[in-house]
């Protein structure tokens, strides 16, 4: 690629300009100051036809132009390779189609023409768009078929895969006020996004150091726990969950509030205290929820459970899991939603001090 002192421009597409011989990318710098890209194409074929882009970039950022370039003669189309889009997001195929003049360009998934619904559309140049890509309906094989007026026609075919961003359960409150001498645990929650995902913390935008006196437990591959067993002044600070995958990276972020020290009469009589957890809002039938009931305070032993309209809850009945994550903090589960999981769910956590609870209502969508 070529490369100056003003930047670096190249000609696109790249796939068919790397074969060697036919190909020839030349620049120069005029007098001016300007830059002067240019490519040749020596014993032009059919399928040398297409769409070419010229990029100029620097350390200020880049630009392009795009332009067709039309060769007599009759549809070829090139080969269509995989493409992966954001679900959530506006996706543009284009019909990789050489040969000139052609007559019209169409669009095919599963033998049905589209356009077949209103999110999408077939632009006056052939491509495809399809506005808010959804994984269930927009993944599968496309074929674009091209003809001209005698009736000659290409087709080929290609794959689009839709990708879910990682979505995180909100959390609770923007800022955690505790004393010294607390413990603290920061529950990430996914609620949506494709695996493989990847959950880091950072406190105050750096990453989180085995000095700071606090620990990360990965409970499973779509929730963490950030927990701090004794709280000092030093841990006061901003905490991010960064979630990543291929598709985007989210992260949500929590302040934590060490106030001085806390004197407890007597340190042997401490009831426990729950942090307020909820359920996101927006949750349907067939989507996934969980929940963290922690206990920032209490003396062991401590003794966690749920319930669900103020009845034990049964796992069984409902497809709910209760794990316990540790002594202090215990994770519901719930894979797959359905309108019977709608409710008011508590957690109850108990010592030989007193019993407490912490009630949080889930309402589930129909679908």
């Amino acid at each position: 690629m070529p490369k100056t002192e003003y930047g670096t421009v190249k000609a696109v597409p790249e796939r068919l300009l790397q074969r060697p011989g036919r190909f020839m990318i030349g620049q120069y710098v005029t007098v001016h100051g300007d830059v002067i890209s240019h490519v040749n194409i020596s014993h032009v074929m059919v399928e040398d036809g297409g769409e070419y882009s010229c990029v100029a970039e620097n350390r200020a950022g880049k630009t392009a132009h795009s332009a067709r370039l039309n060769i007599y003669g009759l549809p070829y189309i090139r080969l269509i390779p995989k493409v992966t889009a954001v679900a959530g997001h506006t996706l543009y195929l284009k019909c990789p189609v050489a040969g000139y003049p052609i007559e019209e360009i169409h669009w095919e998934r599963g033998g049905r023409e589209l356009p077949e619904d209103m999110r999408q559309k077939v632009q006056s140049d052939g491509t495809l768009e399809i506005k808010e890509v959804q994984k269930s309906l927009d993944s599968g094989v496309y074929t674009c078929w091209a003809r001209n007026k005698q009736g000659h026609s290409a087709r080929r075919s290609g794959e689009v895969a839709v990708i879910v961003p990682p979505k995180l359960n909100p959390f609770h409150s923007s800022i955690l006020s505790l004393n010294v001498g607390d413990r603290a645990s920061i529950t990430c929650s996914v609620i949506k996004g494709d695996i493989p995902l990847t959950i880091t913390w950072r406190k105050d935008g750096r990453p989180i150091d085995p000095t700071q006196r606090m620990s990360v437990t990965q409970v499973d591959q779509y929730n963490s726990i950030l927990l701090i067993e004794n709280l000092s002044a030093d841990h006061t600070g901003n905490y991010s969950c960064v979630v990543r995958n291929t598709a985007a990276e989210t992260e949500g972020h929590q302040s934590l509030l060490v106030n001085g020290n806390c004197i407890v009469p007597d340190r042997h009589s401490l009831p426990p205290n729950i942090e307020p957890f909820s359920f996101q809002d927006g949750l349907a039938e067939g989507m996934r929820t969980r929940t963290v009931c922690g206990v920032s305070k209490g003396d062991p032993p401590l003794t966690l459970k749920w319930l669900k309209d103020g009845d034990p809850l049964l796992s069984t009945l409902l497809g709910a899991n209760v794990s316990t994550l540790d002594q202090y903090s215990s994770l519901l589960n719930i894979p797959s939603l359905s309108a019977a999981h709608s409710g008011d769910y508590t957690c109850v956590a108990s010592n030989p001090a007193a019993e407490v609870k912490f009630t949080a209502s889930l309402q589930v969508k129909g679908k």
